[in-house]
């Protein structure tokens, strides 16, 4: 095994997940070309492209996005929710920029969708440079797309969304407030009484560091709070990801495959068979913890 091995600023880019938290793991990207990178008013940003996972978005030194497995964040983090729910009709992502999110929820039959980010220039430029993401979703008619705190509009909105989904940042930086129990709080008060909210989390390797802490939280306002797993290769995780799922009625994992099946079938037809990764087996098998992760 080298030791000692320096790494180019320009030609590779280093990740330190939860800069000042936890330091047990550090990923480096060869970056084959650099396509933009600067500052907006709220977070560093930079997109490059690298072999095997093409183009990636970091932000604020935290890879966000790569093209190679982006759709498997996307899409268990729209469908799982979505259809947990049993009649979904107004949708919200907090954050979510880049416009993945919208592009599997557009797929349901909803009635009304609202995005709201903070940070406009990352919109603009994800749709700009990284317009696969999106693939036209902002273009919907339903879609309501919102530049403000997603805390204020919240709180602004009490008993009014089927379906939240808090597409953050990680706890550092712009989305740290989206990890208090205030906010959860009143996440809870948005949704209507059969209401499913799920938030973005991390990777399993900060179970006890954040993920208990954070579902204890959630049980102060939710009856049933569950962790969602997927893989993630481009994440510091290596491949464990974790996504938590909260509802003040609905009990996800009473929900069957066949259940599950039903309801994709009917709400997304012919657009199921395109998903690459969601599946009603992956949905339901997702929501099985080995014994450590157990909450």
């Amino acid at each position: 095994m080298q030791r000692g091995v320096t790494f180019k600023t320009d030609e590779w880019f280093i990740e330190n997940s939860f800069p000042g938290v936890r330091r047990c793991k550090t990923d480096a990207f060869r970056i084959q070309k650099k396509i933009l990178s600067g500052k907006t008013k709220y977070q560093e940003y930079l997109i490059f492209e690298s072999p095997g996972f093409g183009k990636i978005l970091a932000l604020d030194r935290i890879i966000q996005l790569s093209q190679s497995d982006e759709f498997i964040y996307h899409e268990m983090i729209a469908h799982v929710p979505l259809l947990t729910h049993s009649d979904p009709k107004r949708f919200l992502v907090v954050g979510g920029g880049d416009g993945g999110v919208l592009r599997e929820s557009v797929k349901h039959p909803l009635k009304e969708l609202y995005m709201v980010d903070i940070d406009k220039e990352v919109v603009a430029m994800a749709r700009k440079y990284l317009p696969f993401i999106s693939n036209g979703a902002f273009n919907d008619s339903r879609v309501n797309l919102l530049f403000a705190n997603g805390k204020t509009f919240i709180k602004e909105h009490k008993n009014y969304f089927d379906c939240i989904v808090i597409d953050s940042t990680d706890p550092v930086g712009p989305g740290k407030a989206l990890f208090e129990a205030s906010f959860y709080r009143d996440v809870a008060k948005s949704l209507t009484k059969d209401g499913v909210a799920i938030f973005q989390l991390g990777p399993f390797l900060d179970f006890n560091l954040i993920i208990k802490g954070t579902a204890k939280k959630l049980k102060r306002f939710f009856r049933y709070v569950n962790l969602e797993r997927l893989a993630m290769p481009s994440y510091s995780c290596g491949c464990e990801y974790c996504f938590i799922l909260a509802s003040k009625t609905v009990d996800p994992t009473k929900l069957s495959v066949s259940v599950i099946r039903g309801r994709a079938r009917k709400r997304l037809g012919s657009k199921l068979d395109a998903l690459k990764y969601y599946t009603p087996e992956v949905h339901h098998a997702s929501l099985v913890m080995p014994k450590l992760w157990q909450l």
